[in-house]
């Protein structure tokens, strides 16, 4: 299997600078526009998506359907798969993103919210349900989830991972 990863467009939470975790945020305009180029860039390169596989926040969601059509993938084949859903900040959702930067594991676990370690397993896991899978499949998530992801695959801290830029499409290769 080829493993591709897209984070969604930008969302309103994200132009608002806020801290959004597992809250649902719509796609901007722009939001939009990235998704549907991100499509397109897909097709231009010539690859064939055999399988999507969506978080299911909005966001990523409706970023996966944008893909879909300029791909001539059927909307209703995308799955949508809590494994790969955004990191729960708990409490601190909806808060500043400079919030974010100062927080703990402790602290977001103590406020509701998830720990590296939690992110890191559901991507194990993800890759664990693939492992027999053929073709190219491509993840539509968030920052958080794909770095744990990328993390995962490389086998290094997920603090080695860079963020993902919204829309961008990433080649993470053969797994």
């Amino acid at each position: 299997m080829h493993l591709y990863f897209i984070r969604h467009g930008e969302s309103t939470s994200n132009y608002g600078e806020l801290i959004t975790g597992r809250q649902n945020a719509q796609l901007t305009n722009l939001g939009r526009v990235q998704a549907s180029a991100a499509g397109h860039l897909i097709a231009g390169k010539g690859i064939k998506i055999d399988r999507i596989i969506c978080s299911p926040l909005d966001r990523a969601h409706d970023t996966a359907k944008l893909i879909a059509n300029e791909i001539n993938y059927p909307e209703a084949d995308i799955e949508v798969n809590g494994m790969v859903i955004e990191r729960s900040f708990g409490e601190f959702e909806g808060q500043p993103s400079s919030v974010a930067k100062g927080l703990s594991d402790e602290a977001i676990v103590a406020g509701g919210g998830e720990i590296d370690a939690q992110i890191r397993e559901r991507a194990h896991l993800l890759l664990e349900s693939l492992k027999n899978t053929e073709g190219n499949v491509l993840i539509v998530s968030h920052t958080g989830f794909g770095r744990r992801l990328r993390a995962v695959i490389l086998g290094v801290a997920t603090h080695e991972t860079q963020n993902f830029k919204n829309a961008d499409f990433t080649d993470l290769g053969e797994i």
